[in-house]
């Protein structure tokens, strides 16, 4: 019997170590390979070549978000299944938006984490949070912005919204905007007096919540 091929991609050496000694103990799954960076992943994908990439939300280098469509790009057949600390149903249908396959949360059960990796290497969604209700809110129809707040935000600001919906820094939007940092910690300063965000996670959770996840986030 062929065996599912995973990788494990956190900065935790210790979570590492606990789920590869869980998963290399099942008869039809194997772990590959283990990356405690995003550029760590993205070299040794291409080598291994994984059928299941377990990938960790908040990554040293970078957010997460971004490196499912750089992991579809390289394989379309790889499933990407997102392990995280944050429970938030926006995050998860940030997550969804992006290609991820599957969300659960760290204090997922060793059975039901093992039930994810074979759904999602089915090509199936699974979705586990802490709670059965946030589970649920996940699929129900995000509120959209009202109309006056909506025209209160250029395009510029549209933009620099999407990005940072998607956990970019200052630096990343700069670059990829062609303008420069600066630019870049001015508009996300009338972004905060218009729409009240200060943190990354308030950023994310406003994009994905009022429909503002940009084209890098949409599913293939």
């Amino acid at each position: 019997m062929d065996k599912i091929r995973i990788m494990l991609v956190d900065d935790h050496t210790v979570l590492r170590s606990g789920l590869k000694m869980l998963i290399n103990r099942q008869a039809d799954m194997e772990v590959v390979g283990e990356a405690g960076t995003s550029l760590e992943m993205l070299q040794l994908v291409p080598k291994l070549l994984p059928e299941v990439v377990v990938l960790d939300l908040s990554m040293p280098g970078g957010p997460s978000l971004p490196l499912i469509k750089s992991l579809h790009q390289q394989n379309k057949k790889i499933h990407v299944m997102i392990l995280s600390m944050h429970d938030d149903p926006a995050y998860v249908r940030a997550a969804l938006a992006a290609g991820a396959k599957g969300y659960v949360v760290k204090t997922i059960s060793e059975a039901d984490l093992l039930s994810a990796i074979r759904m999602v290497h089915r090509g199936r969604v699974f979705i586990d949070l802490d709670d059965e209700a946030r589970t649920a809110e996940v699929f129900q129809t995000p509120a959209r912005l009202h109309a006056t707040s909506t025209a209160r935000l250029s395009e510029r600001e549209i933009e620099v919204l999407k990005l940072l919906g998607q956990g970019m820094t200052n630096q990343s939007i700069a670059e990829q905007l062609d303008i420069s940092p600066k630019t870049v910690a001015t508009y996300r300063a009338r972004l905060a007096e218009k729409l009240g965000l200060k943190t990354t996670a308030e950023y994310v959770k406003f994009a994905a919540d009022h429909g503002y996840l940009g084209p890098q986030l949409q599913a293939d």
